[in-house]
């Protein structure tokens, strides 16, 4: 890819995971990082994410006005959305053989969630490379998933993908546990009060994002049964840096995933406050916090869903 195809009007989905020349310089290549943090998920696809760059500092803010107080009313969900986006920078970043120091929550604005210093090059392993290359095929899959349990190898990959990120994955595939997370969003979606449902419905997030083989919503028994597996993302304390940490495992995950030709979807609404957050950890053996959870499967391609482009979310100077 040429400099000059690095518009900033450009839908991201055409530039993530390209490659640069190697005399390319790391501004170009900053911006190209950028257009592949773009990709990441975020409920409702709210986007709820601006940037700053500067030389070689890059710095992350949250957008208050693509939050949602009511179906997120913590703002756990914007920062794992966040989070999301910063693992996608940070893979793009070394695949692009940059390397960088990242710090969460630097202070200084309220909004301010990362601070990413890139300095000196990098010497990108094969596993960064195809990471940042499957952030293009990487969708939110919600038709029904081919049936069998995922290889060995992946699980084991899956596991990898969040070593030394400060989070911890849980690869539930036995019905048992399949259906005790089933029931957690089924009840969740049962017991959510009127308000919050219209807010989720208002934002474009559905209770459970995929079908069941009839064609409407999985609720109740189809939950477990339409789900090959569940991957949980948790963490051992339930607070804005680990939530910030969680989504950064969560997208390295979905990365891998694709890499191995596997598909997900969210199941976000059992974790909106920090009591489901605990309680569906503990259904899947863990003491900590659970702060996302995931059907993963085997799928189909599928269109990706529109996303804001750089020159919308590029702040020109540092919010005061």
């Amino acid at each position: 890819m040429h400099v000059a195809d690095l518009e900033r009007d450009t839908d991201p989905w055409t530039l993530a995971g390209s490659p640069l020349a190697p005399e390319v310089g790391p501004r170009p290549r900053i911006e190209l990082a950028l257009h592949t943090a773009l990709t990441a998920p975020s409920p409702g696809n709210a986007q709820p994410w601006r940037w700053f760059a500067g030389g070689e500092l890059i710095e992350l803010y949250r957008d208050p006005a693509r939050a949602c107080s009511r179906c997120d009313p913590a703002g756990q969900a914007t920062l794992l959305a966040c989070g999301a986006a910063l693992g996608a920078l940070r893979v793009a970043l070394r695949a692009l053989g940059l390397d960088e120091q990242t710090t969460l929550l630097p202070g200084g604005h309220p909004d301010l969630l990362a601070r990413v210093a890139v300095g000196g090059r990098a010497n990108p392993l094969p596993e960064e490379q195809w990471l940042y290359q499957a952030a293009p095929k990487r969708r939110t899959y919600r038709g029904v998933m081919a049936h069998g349990p995922l290889s060995r190898a992946l699980s084991r990959r899956l596991r990898t993908m969040v070593d030394g990120t400060g989070a911890e994955l849980h690869v539930v595939e036995d019905m048992p546990r399949k259906q005790a997370i089933g029931a957690a969003v089924e009840a969740a979606i049962a017991g959510e009060l009127p308000a919050a449902a219209a807010a989720r419905v208002a934002a474009g997030e559905p209770g459970v994002s995929f079908e069941a083989p009839d064609g409407a919503q999985a609720r109740g028994p189809a939950i477990a049964d339409g789900a090959p597996a569940f991957v949980v993302v948790s963490t051992a304390d339930d607070e804005p840096a680990e939530w910030l940490r969680a989504g950064q495992a969560l997208m390295r995950v979905l990365l891998r995933a694709r890499v191995d030709h596997a598909w997900g979807s969210f199941l976000h609404l059992p974790l909106i406050d920090a009591a489901g957050r605990k309680r569906l950890a503990s259904l899947v053996g863990g003491t900590g916090h659970a702060q996302a959870l995931v059907r993963l499967g085997g799928g189909a391609d599928s269109p990706p869903t529109p996303r804001r482009p750089l020159s919308e979310v590029l702040l020109a100077q540092r919010p005061s």
